[in-house]
């Protein structure tokens, strides 16, 4: 398994070289809904990633609207120069674009919340997918099953907060607007929300495409590392609200991470960011649940 990490920050990127990291993950303020980098920076980034050895993937993670086909057609000549190794696309009209532009890279379909069986991402991959990232909300086991039947061609977050919920609602605004709070509030990732049922506090981030709502527990897949590794093409760090103290730290462990010190490096972890919670996410926690067992 490698391992590839999303920058958030540019200044992240020439760090990497040094923590066993393959490859970043990027993308523009257009077609992003996490990436808010310009084309003059990500001619920049990808300049670094040849100095460094490092694979540069694109991220066009929003669900396309009509008016935007003529624009996503433009964006993706300017990244042909970039000579990106591969795309990761939420919406399958970027797939019939790149097919139609002969855009030279891996197609990964990275839908959120939609891989969770066998059959459909065979079927993926069998029309043109080159590799597909399952769902954050499936259990050890069912991954495992999943990459199994289908030669490893999985990608799949093993570090980072989850999202629970995205919308196009500007919940943030709306709620400042409300109270009469004139607040900066795009692209800001200090906000957190408190839900009156919840100890802990939710991760927030709007920007002009909508809200996306984040899991209070950071997933630490330290335990699991050996059987990912094991069926899982790319690993994905998704350093979205961490620290870059944080990012590092766990990038360090990862270097050396095997199946005899993981649970001692996750106890250290633990120890060293106490006011942060870290867990298996959905890993031994089906997410549905039958009416007998109710």
């Amino acid at each position: 398994m490698k391992k590839l990490v999303t920058l958030s920050k540019f200044s992240y990127l020439r760090k990497l070289k040094d923590y066993d990291v393959s490859g970043v993950i990027v993308g523009s303020k257009y077609f992003s809904s996490r990436f808010f980098y310009d084309l003059e920076t990500l001619k920049k980034i990808a300049l670094e990633c040849i100095i460094y050895g490092l694979d540069l993937y694109i991220s066009i993670d929003t669900l396309l609207e009509e008016k935007e086909r003529a624009l996503l057609e433009e964006y993706l000549e300017f990244l042909r120069f970039l000579r990106p190794k591969g795309i990761y696309f939420a919406d399958l009209g970027v797939l019939r674009m790149l097919e139609r532009l002969h855009f030279e890279a891996e197609y990964i379909y990275a839908p959120d919340t939609l891989l969770t069986n066998t059959l459909d991402t065979a079927f993926f991959l069998k029309r043109g997918v080159d590799r597909v990232v399952l769902a954050r909300e499936l259990t050890l086991d069912e991954v495992k099953t999943i990459a199994g039947h289908n030669d490893g061609k999985v990608d799949l977050t093993i570090f980072g907060y989850l999202k629970m919920a995205k919308s196009k609602r500007h919940y943030l605004s709306n709620y400042f607007a409300k109270i009469k709070r004139d607040l900066k509030i795009k692209d800001e990732f200090d906000y957190r929300l408190k839900e009156y049922n919840r100890e802990g506090l939710l991760p927030i981030l709007e920007t002009q495409k909508g809200s996306e709502i984040f899991s209070e527990g950071i997933l630490a897949s330290y335990l699991e590392y050996q059987e990912l590794a094991e069926c899982i093409d790319k690993g994905i760090i998704d350093d979205l609200f961490l620290s870059e103290e944080l990012l590092f730290y766990v990038l360090k462990d990862l270097k050396v991470l095997n199946e005899d010190n993981a649970r001692l490096l996750m106890g250290k972890l633990k120890l060293q960011f106490p006011d942060l919670k870290f867990d298996s996410g959905y890993f031994y926690q089906k997410t549905a649940i039958k009416k007998e067992d109710a």
